[in-house]
């Protein structure tokens, strides 16, 4: 009985103990806890070793120890003591398994581990499909990872939680665009720009929008404030001189382009995309050499771009010719007698002449040996282009259309093969440009003679 006694009185203290001592611990974690909020992280870090150090998996302790190296910046180690006590048994029955994965989640994005980063949100999103929170960072993460569809989920979700939330409408404007949501896009980004801070990114997708739906006046406005945006500046640049060249007013293209040239690179696609802008816009202007210089540029880096290596085959045939660079550095106004006699020289009398564009005319006119022949329609194409079948069949729509026979196209360029097929098969006659060559040559030198 005594020995009963005895060992109930012995079970008794080591309860009393482990009481005590579980006591101690929790006032210590809290007392470690206050130090840590008044950012006193070594005294709280002191405390929290000495816990470890005679219960080196108590929950309370490696958790707090995970804060500190938190607020010390020590991301790699505050990670490594988070994942650690998510690994340890029990400890759902200390710490609130969602509040880790949301410290986690953090430091991830601090680290720029964004794989890492969008799990964490998964996993809150497994307790909480609603959590703000997640949805919010989750989606922001997508973003930076340019998966613009999921991205556009999640900050769909968490706009229609909190709709206060101002810094999710540039990305999801930005998202919604990349994903061919334009008319979203459009919302969200005007949304953007009512916000403060900088205001560049809006600026320029709001332009490519009103671009696309060729609202011109608009996106150049947004365009010329996105330049002042130096990660902007030759984007801009380059979208606004490509409304001008779709709008042929290449003046103002190339105005606008001549600005980027000096901060263009010597190498890239963007350089070399700009600098192909940018030529073909001087060839519209008929300024030749200046057109040369940039393919010469383009071709230095990547002959096979876009054609350069054509393209300048067909300068370099101008260039060493007198009687083509003529035709190419007069206005086709002033061009007009030489065009006349060109068309003389084929038996045709002109009756009627119209311009389609800087570098087009057409003519209606009669076969002086064949009078009583109804009018043919003849187009004078002034170009370094190879023609193509598109562009004889649109012609033969404009023969139909002004109730002419037939039609004569010519060129100071080549014809593709199907083009002279497609010719061939509706009676349009084609001079390319070895016969401009050889006709003005012939003019010139009858004006010497006289």
């Amino acid at each position: 009985m005594r020995y009963a006694i005895i060992a109930f009185f012995f079970l008794l203290i080591i309860i009393i103990f482990i009481i005590l001592k579980s006591t101690s611990f929790q006032a210590k974690i809290r007392k470690a806890e206050e130090y840590l909020e008044s950012d006193d992280t070594s005294k709280a870090n002191e405390i929290i070793k000495k816990i470890l150090d005679q219960k080196s998996e108590y929950v309370p302790a490696r958790y707090l120890r995970a804060l500190i190296l938190m607020k010390q910046n020590q991301y790699l180690l505050a990670i490594s003591e988070f994942n650690t006590v998510l690994g340890l048994p029990n400890f759902k029955k200390f710490i609130n398994e969602i509040d880790i994965h949301y410290h986690l989640a953090r430091l991830y994005s601090e680290t720029k581990n964004y794989i890492k980063e969008i799990d964490e949100y998964r996993a809150i999103l497994t307790f909480n499909p609603e959590d703000l929170t997640a949805n919010h960072r989750i989606g922001h993460a997508l973003y930076k990872k340019k998966e613009y569809k999921k991205a556009r989920e999640h900050l769909t979700k968490a706009i229609s939680i909190d709709p206060n939330l101002n810094d999710v409408y540039l990305p999801l404007g930005i998202s919604c665009y990349n994903i061919s949501d334009y008319d979203k896009g459009e919302e969200y980004l005007i949304k953007a720009l009512s916000t403060t801070g900088e205001n560049s990114d809006a600026q320029y997708y709001l332009g490519c929008i009103y671009q696309m739906k060729k609202e011109y006046s608009g996106a150049i406005d947004m365009f010329n404030k996105a330049k002042h945006d130096r990660k902007y500046f030759l984007k801009s640049l380059y979208q606004i001189g490509e409304i001008y060249f779709h709008l042929e007013e290449y003046d103002n293209a190339v105005e606008v382009l001549e600005q980027g040239l000096v901060n263009l690179k010597d190498k890239g696609d963007e350089s070399n995309e700009y600098r192909y802008l940018l030529a073909e816009c001087y060839e519209h202007q008929n300024k030749i050499k200046e057109a040369y210089h940039h393919w010469s540029k383009i071709a230095e880096d990547n002959p096979a771009f876009r054609g350069t290596r054509i393209k300048l085959e067909s300068y370099e045939g101008i260039l060493g010719n007198e009687s083509l660079m003529t035709l190419f550095t007069s206005s086709l106004e002033a061009l007009q007698p030489t065009i006349v006699e060109m068309i003389s020289g084929l038996n045709y009398n002109i009756i009627s002449k119209e311009r389609l564009s800087p570098n087009e005319y057409q003519y209606k006119a009669y076969n002086i040996k064949r009078i009583n022949d109804p009018p043919i329609l003849i187009y004078f194409h002034r170009t370094t282009r190879e023609i193509t079948e598109d562009a004889v069949n649109e012609f033969q729509k404009h023969i139909a259309s002004e109730k002419c026979k037939n039609g004569m196209y010519i060129a100071t360029s080549k014809f593709s093969l199907r083009a002279k097929t497609v010719a061939q098969s509706k009676t349009i006659e084609l001079y390319d440009a070895d016969y401009v060559k050889r006709t003005i040559e012939k003019i010139q030198s009858r004006k010497k003679i006289k």
